[in-house]
């Protein structure tokens, strides 16, 4: 690594605007030339605290800054009545400004014109460019915005008065939505409010049902990126919506006729960023302008109103282009310094993309100056970062101290309160070089930051794996206790005699995530050893526990990509020769869901998961449409039988699920689904209802947490979890203790143990008044019938079977979740 010396003089810096070599001679005579990544260098003398992008004087005169050190010209551009006016920038250590605007320009574009040398190229390059700092954008982001966000025609009546406080990390439980899955299929919508940020603001069934959700506990929405997106048309009449043929439920034509327009219609997740601080125009009901900003606001407003908090999925790992490309931007300004690079000078992209360096100091800066920006004036409450060991530790506790200064006093939001979370894998072009500062799972330990918990996902549903070679269970769908013949089903495919070992170990990795999957907590495991999380093993040798507070711990089952939690199911449960009913698949996964909810840390449910969400066999829907993506909050169907998956990514696999599609045992009814939100929403309140199932400390859940059949050892029962939580700290006003029983068993078991009698009884949810009357445990019922409200009117949903209560043996009814206090 080659610094500058700290007195380097101020001409040597201006020679950062031309190319710039590295040479090795021997003896006079040249070896060997290089062109110098100039990222260190401009660190070290050029990086900037100055405010960059649009500010506005006291007069509300517009100013301008742009950090571009490498560039040897830039211009700005402004749109006025006339036309297109060009004005010359002064430099200043690298920030180029203009400050000479008249007030009259607010409401009026602009656009930077910077010329520098690329290294791409070998050759000074000039190109017009967004602001990276836009605060409003034209449609399809051709041009930046001169608007002021403290401005009130932009903010929603009311909107100084909203103060975001978020709960504690351990009470927070989050709900993974795409913007246009919510409602672009929501027949109680008007058309012009499908797929907008509008139709979280309308009495749509999409609304009703959240509203739901939250009165039963949840307490987050997570949107996928609503950001400025790169490849979505964001004008209506520039979108092409593809007219989906009547066919069979496993015929090729339905994803047939999405793909000959999927880049030109309007869905895709989005994750292919443009500009970091702008919202996505496409959500808005007129992209051109600061619409945009006032229906994004007013979206926050509508879900805090109804009891939620909303999350931002943000994705600062990479751009969506490079170089000279259309919708390159950033390397357009400051070619080569953004992203980063490998020893030959090449862009890394093991994001999928150009992966971004937010190692660099001023990559860094903009990823919290825009975080800031989401949270500060758009009250946003929460952020998941997308490949988040693609960043350093620094990056988080860059975001996480600037977060912390904003107050509820002065920015209408408790910034210490904001939860922040990501993808802690280890891999990538960043863990390559510094894996010490990558922000994966290893890492994450003791930062407060949380990461998604894998181990619980693999073991309770199977392995994540290609449908179309291997169909490994899970704990829940049958693992050893009803096999589907896979030879997959252990660690060692040629030892099928191993299943019940494996049901065993994935027993173990779900219990220690139940308890917050604590490296320290120590938990029996199938040999009667008392042991920390630490020292058990997942794929492989990779330490299973890794969290060292329940905070940095989030359970999930399924998310956004790959496949959806009913479409895991089934895929892995048996199918053929031990053919399973929906109404048992849909016993499945409530079992899956309710480890989730009820386990200590932080539940993350993605969005339909709780009515039996299908993709119809999509692992991949990213560029699916609507039609493979849209949530049916009538509770009709859930998405199964729309046809093959689209053949783009999934066509190896349509042998798989061919046979499938058309059956009847994989199509669950409306009682079905309704069975499974209500299980949902009663386990929500629960949760809801007491300090034990969110218990704060790793002191707390080493102290309080046990699980009984592991207790056993080697003679525990497989599929069985048992999990007691005792009040030992005073916690809980109302009980001394919860049990939780989780029976993966496809037939009633029995369980005796010391501390099982009559004095335990179903979970009372006392003063809730959608819920029905109490009916005592030893009947063998849960507590409550549940009302759900649906499109035809309300439901009553029976209760649930239960565990029989009383002295000795205790009858665990199969597939079943049982939730008991004292």
């Amino acid at each position: 690594l080659y610094r500058l010396p700290a007195n380097a003089k101020a001409e040597f810096l201006n020679q950062v605007k031309s190319r710039l070599d590295v040479q090795i001679y021997q003896q006079g005579r040249l070896l060997r030339s290089e062109g110098l990544q100039l990222a260190p260098v401009l660190d070290q003398t050029l990086a900037t605290s100055v405010p960059l992008g649009l500010t506005f004087a006291a007069d509300k005169q517009p100013l301008f800054r742009l950090w571009a050190p490498t560039a040897d010209q830039v211009r700005l551009w402004h749109q006025g009545k006339n036309g297109w006016q060009v004005y010359p920038m002064q430099d200043s250590k690298g920030v180029w400004s203009f400050e000479q605007a008249p007030v009259d320009w607010y409401q009026s574009y602009y656009q930077y014109e910077v010329r520098a040398y690329s290294p791409w190229s070998g050759k000074f390059e000039t190109h017009r460019v967004t602001d990276p700092y836009s605060i409003s954008l034209n449609q399809n982001s051709q041009a930046s915005q001169i608007i002021d966000l403290n401005d009130r025609q932009w903010q929603p009546v009311n909107w100084s008065g909203l103060q975001i406080q978020n709960p504690e990390p351990e009470a927070i439980s989050i709900y993974e939505l795409q913007l246009r899955d919510f409602s672009s299929a929501d027949p109680a919508l008007a058309p012009k409010d499908r797929g907008k940020y509008t139709a979280f603001t309308q009495s749509g069934l999409g609304m009703m049902h959240l509203k739901q959700l939250a009165q039963a506990g949840l307490s987050h929405v997570h949107l996928l990126p609503v950001f400025d997106i790169a490849t979505i048309p964001e004008g209506a009449s520039e979108q092409v919506q593809p007219q989906i043929p009547g066919a069979e439920p496993d015929s090729e034509r339905q994803q047939e006729a999405i793909g000959k327009l999927r880049a030109q219609d309007a869905f895709n997740w989005g994750y292919d960023p443009l500009h970091y601080g702008v919202p996505e125009g496409s959500y808005s009901t007129n992209p051109n302008g600061a619409t945009r900003i006032l229906e994004f606001r007013k979206m926050v407003q509508a879900l805090e109103q109804a009891g939620l908090h909303t999350i931002m999925d943000v994705v600062y790992n990479h751009t969506h282009a490079w170089g000279a490309e259309p919708q390159s931007l950033l390397d357009k300004i400051v070619p080569g310094y953004y992203h980063r690079l490998d020893a030959r000078g090449q862009i890394q992209q093991s994001s999928c993309c150009p992966d971004t360096a937010t190692e660099h100091l001023m990559m860094q800066r903009l990823m919290v100056d825009t975080v800031v920006r989401w949270a500060r004036d758009y009250k946003v409450s929460g952020f998941r970062f997308d490949l988040m060991g693609h960043h350093t530790q620094a990056n988080l506790q860059a975001v996480r101290q600037a977060l912390d200064q904003l107050t509820l006093v002065q920015d209408g939001i408790d910034g210490a309160s904001i939860y922040l979370y990501g993808e802690g894998w280890q891999f990538g072009s960043l863990n390559a070089i510094l894996p010490e500062q990558a922000m994966h799972q290893k890492n994450t330990a003791g930062t407060g930051v949380g990461t998604f918990n894998d181990r619980m996902r693999d073991a309770l549903r199977g392995g994540n794996f290609d449908h179309a070679t291997r169909s490994d269970q899970g704990w829940i769908n049958g693992l050893f206790l009803n096999p589907n013949q896979s030879p997959w089903n252990t660690d060692t495919p040629s030892e099928p005699a191993g299943q019940r070992q494996q049901v065993l170990n994935y027993g173990n990795l779900i219990r220690l995530s139940l308890a917050g999957n604590l490296s320290e907590y120590v938990l029996t495991d199938d040999l009667g050893q008392q042991r920390p999380g630490k020292t058990y093993a997942y794929r492989g040798s990779t330490p299973a526990a890794y969290a060292l507070d329940p905070q940095e711990n989030i359970n999930y089952l399924s998310a956004h990509d790959n496949y959806s939690l009913w479409d895991q199911i089934a895929a892995k449960a048996p199918f053929e020769n031990h053919s399973t009913s929906a109404t048992e698949r849909a016993a499945m996964q409530r079992l899956g869901l309710a480890a989730v909810i009820l386990g200590q840390g932080v539940p993350f449910l993605h969005a339909g998961s709780e009515i039996l969400r299908s993709k119809s066999g999509d692992g991949d829907s990213y560029d699916s449409g609507d039609w493979f993506n849209a949530i049916d909050w009538t509770y009709q169907g859930n998405g199964w039988g729309k046809g093959l998956p689209p053949a783009w990514r999934n066509q190896k696999e349509w042998p798989f699920w061919q046979p499938r599609l058309t059956q009847a045992q994989f199509q669950p009814s409306q009682q079905d689904i309704l069975e499974t939100l209500a299980l949902v929403q009663k386990t929500l309140r629960i949760r809801k209802a007491t300090p034990l199932l969110r218990l704060r400390t790793a002191a707390e859940i080493q102290q309080q947490v046990r699980f009984l059949n592991a207790e056993a050892g080697a003679k525990q029962v497989p599929g069985l979890i048992v999990m007691h939580i005792s009040d030992s700290g005073n916690l809980d006003p109302d009980r001394q203790a919860v049990l939780v029983i989780l029976n993966a068993n496809p037939r009633p078991i029995t369980f005796r143990h010391g501390l099982l009698d009559a004095s335990w009884r179903d979970f009372h949810l006392a003063n809730l008044a959608d819920s029905g009357p109490f009916v005592n445990a030893r009947q063998g019922l849960l507590t409550q019938s549940l009302r759900i409200q649906t499109s035809s009117g309300e439901r009553l949903i029976k209760p649930f079977a239960c565990v029989d209560v009383s002295d000795g043996d205790w009858r665990i009814p199969a597939y079943s979740v049982s939730v008991l206090e004292r």
